[in-house]
């Protein structure tokens, strides 16, 4: 007779403070098997910020922050902890040995935990760690810093390759992952898409569009928001920037008036936008990119730099690429975005690739084949 115990999951996050998509991305599944009653969930993290904790209160989720929650203004701090490697150490701190199966989420550390023979750990890996594996990118603009701590870096990166071996099994979020996983950590990985899950109701037509275009990033330097102000600044085109970050003020004070930064907005206010924008600027190399999908699903128009998970996903049908990161370029490509006929059919045989239920249908698949 087949048994009805329930599977003991343990559901592993590099941090909850920020609001990006790798924290979206994991909450949408924590929601999904806190709601099926063949498993018993809970969440493990290195910090969890107060709007996260109450998120996931809400949702009746039970979790557990490391050791590191214990120091003072740890939420404003927690980039320094990089330098300590204690984000390693709290990882390692917790305890799984009541659990089937971990999976973690990890674009920085979370893959470090420890997990007895009798547990199985599934890795998802989102990115390598930018700061380790893609410094000069990352550390852009910040050349003092970057000199400081460039005499870490081949230390951390021996240790990151290392325990990247803690996992029984990698999964990556993106054939461009995947190639970053086996070029970093000499170690194969089966590829997962991310999902977007939004609502249809605010779906509009090319036709329907306003006069502005719409920019969504953490204002940081590696994220390359610099060519694009120029560039608007030029064209003097109106400009909707939404996302903060440590670059806010240096930006805002070289912006023109036709560019208008919203800082952190409510997900309806930015599907709004979304729907109604002639077109998203995404000029940075990211590793996926789960804007690109949600402007999308919203028909609309996409200017990329043809770099990492943008080339991989998007194509002429939808959006205008460019080469290069410079000004003249992107330049041309919202000329050429002013005229472009989006392609509807196109954009939904992308989408089927990222679905909610293809993506939760495979991720339980992989665990129920592991926790038996």
């Amino acid at each position: 007779m087949k048994s009805t115990k329930k599977i003991k999951l343990a559901l592993v996050h590099d941090d909850f403070i920020q609001n990006g998509g790798a924290e979206k991305l994991f909450f949408e599944i924590i929601k999904e098997f806190k709601k099926d009653n063949n498993f018993e969930v809970k969440v493990f993290s290195s910090l969890i910020s107060p709007s996260w904790k109450e998120k996931l209160e809400k949702e009746g989720v039970v979790f557990e922050e490391s050791f590191l929650a214990f120091i003072p203004n740890c939420y404003r701090i927690h980039k320094f902890f990089f330098f300590f490697n204690s984000f390693y150490l709290a990882f390692q701190s917790f305890d799984f040995s009541e659990y089937n199966i971990t999976l973690s989420s990890s674009t920085r550390f979370a893959h470090s935990i420890i997990t007895k023979p009798t547990t199985f750990h599934i890795s998802y890996i989102n990115s390598p760690s930018r700061a380790l594996w893609s410094e000069k990118k990352y550390f852009h603009g910040k050349n003092f810093f970057y000199l400081f701590i460039k005499k870490f870096l081949p230390t951390k990166r021996i240790f990151d390759f290392y325990t990247h071996n803690h996992a029984d099994l990698l999964v990556s979020n993106s054939l461009n992952i995947k190639q970053k996983v086996l070029k970093f950590y000499r170690r194969n990985s089966i590829v997962l898409f991310p999902f977007i899950d939004l609502p249809k109701s605010l779906i509009n037509s090319k036709l329907n569009r306003d006069d502005f275009y719409i920019l969504i990033s953490r204002l940081e330097s590696w994220k390359r928001i610099d060519y694009v102000i120029k560039a608007f600044n030029h064209n003097q085109k109106n400009l909707i920037i939404i996302g903060t970050g440590s670059k806010l003020l240096y930006y805002q004070k070289i912006s023109n008036p036709n560019i208008v930064f919203k800082g952190y907005i409510s997900e309806n206010e930015k599907i709004k936008l979304l729907s109604r924008a002639k077109g998203l600027i995404f000029p940075q190399d990211e590793d996926f990119g789960l804007t690109l999908l949600e402007a999308l699903f919203y028909n609309c128009p996409i200017v990329y730099y043809k770099k990492g998970g943008a080339k991989e996903i998007l194509n002429e049908k939808v959006g205008i690429g460019f080469e290069t990161q410079s000004v003249d370029e992107l330049l041309f490509a919202i000329e050429s975005v002013e005229s472009f006929d989006f392609n509807e059919r196109e954009k939904d045989l992308i989408l089927e690739r990222y679905s909610k239920g293809k993506f939760i249908r495979q991720l339980k698949k992989i665990i129920l084949s592991k926790s038996s």
